[in-house]
């Protein structure tokens, strides 16, 4: 019995499709690849660099940063320059906006920036480099960065621009000739061996005197002059450190009608 051999049409339609398929993958593989788009190094910093930005940690200290360069700002006590009013160590709030809608008055406890920025004793020494005065500011960093110039002081507002202002040996105030009325001083200069730094002067336009409430233990507007407005970082008002001395800080001629009004705060 003879055998049929398959034809070739069928050969062709058991086959057909794999050579089709061949000739298919071939001429894909001649068409022109696509290029993955790799992003370039720049772009990668860049990404990192935001997402240090974004962190919470930078978001953080960033907020910190703003909120005390603009409104408020904590500092210490470092010595006995305010006694008794304020003792050493003690901590407070600085409102740095105070005096955005009235001057300084009598009587402000203030915090400034350092006579070295604007007194003459301040001459000869080089001024500090770009931030560091925000670097001594921020936990850890104030012994590594410190610098005279960045430093801040803390006295009390005595005189007004314009007023004849007199201090005598014993550390005592007259203001156009009368007595200052001044209930926050305790410790005046009395021993005869070590007698305070007299003053005789007009305040200029534009300053202030500020002296620190231990006549005997103060470097204060005695020794390097009048202090600019323009200088003062602000005004203290609360005490948050020790607890059981919080609050705000006392007035320093309290409420009494009986004052004189020289020793009021002008209003």
């Amino acid at each position: 019995m003879n055998e049929k051999k398959p034809s070739q049409s069928a050969h062709n339609h058991n086959h057909g499709p794999e050579h089709h398929g061949d000739h298919q993958a071939a001429a894909l593989e001649k068409l022109p690849k696509a290029k993955v788009a790799h992003p370039s190094r720049w772009s990668r910093f860049g990404v990192a660099i935001l997402s240090v930005i974004a962190s919470p940690s930078v978001l953080i200290l960033a907020g910190f940063i703003a909120m005390r360069s603009l409104v408020v700002e904590a500092r210490f006590i470092p010595s006995g320059s305010m006694l008794p009013a304020l003792q050493l160590q003690d901590r407070l709030l600085v409102n740095k906006l105070s005096y955005r809608s009235r001057p300084p008055e009598r009587g402000d406890v203030v915090v400034f920036h350092s006579p070295y920025r604007f007194a003459p004793m301040g001459q000869g020494i080089a001024d500090p480099f770009r931030g560091q005065c925000v670097l001594v500011s921020l936990p850890g960093f104030a012994q590594i960065f410190r610098h005279p110039k960045c430093d801040a002081y803390i006295k009390r507002v005595v005189a007004l621009p314009g007023e004849r202002v007199s201090v005598n040996p014993l550390g005592q105030v007259w203001i156009n000739g009368q007595p200052l009325l001044e209930p926050y001083v305790e410790y005046i200069c009395d021993d005869p061996e070590r007698l305070c730094q007299p003053l005789e002067a007009q305040v200029p336009a534009g300053h202030v005197l500020a002296l620190g409430d231990n006549r005997p233990n103060s470097q204060d507007g005695r020794f390097w002059g009048f202090l600019p407005i323009d200088q003062i970082i602000g005004r203290a008002w609360l005490r948050f450190w020790p607890l059981e001395t919080s609050g705000p800080l006392p007035l320093p001629y309290g409420t009494g009608e009986d004052l004189s009004e020289l020793g009021k705060p002008a209003v």
